[in-house]
């Protein structure tokens, strides 16, 4: 009966891995300047329009420091981190409601429940704890005190 179930959530699992890709790389098709074919100069078919070019923006353009950096990753990390976050409580909560009182599984729970709690108070302190090693290369004379810029 446990191995249907582990089939249940890795099929599940799989489902929405691809369900994801697939959605993923919809967003990647080319634009087009909607003008339709042009006719080729030796009469021979036509081709297609040349595809729009789109430029690139850069995701770190207001980024002049190192301190800028850390922060730019902690923010993608948390933002990343909020989502699995929630997943993990909602897995957590079936592993309760899964448990019906058996005592090695709702051992088994509070366990999953407690790195949870761990890993999401991690996630929310991850700013201090940027602070604080940068405070820490600082005064230990790692890093000269100009390299970390406080303007982001």
């Amino acid at each position: 009966m446990k191995i249907l179930k582990k089939y249940k959530v890795v099929s599940l699992l799989t489902i929405f891995a691809l369900a994801s890709v697939f959605a993923v790389n919809s967003a990647f098709a080319a634009v087009g300047d909607g003008g339709g074919s042009t006719p080729r100069p030796d009469g021979g078919g036509s081709t297609p329009p040349p595809a729009k070019i789109v430029p690139l923006q850069n995701p770190l353009n207001n980024i002049n420091s190192i301190d800028g950096l850390l922060y730019k990753f902690v923010d993608l990390a948390i933002f990343i981190g909020v989502i699995i976050a929630v997943f993990m409580f909602f897995w957590v909560g079936f592993k309760f409601v899964m448990a019906r009182g058996n005592e090695t599984e709702l051992a088994d729970a509070k366990k999953w429940f407690f790195y949870a709690v761990i890993g999401t108070a991690i996630l929310i302190s991850s700013k201090v704890i940027v602070e604080v090693l940068k405070n820490t290369l600082t005064n230990a004379g790692v890093v000269k005190e100009g390299q970390f810029n406080q303007n982001q």
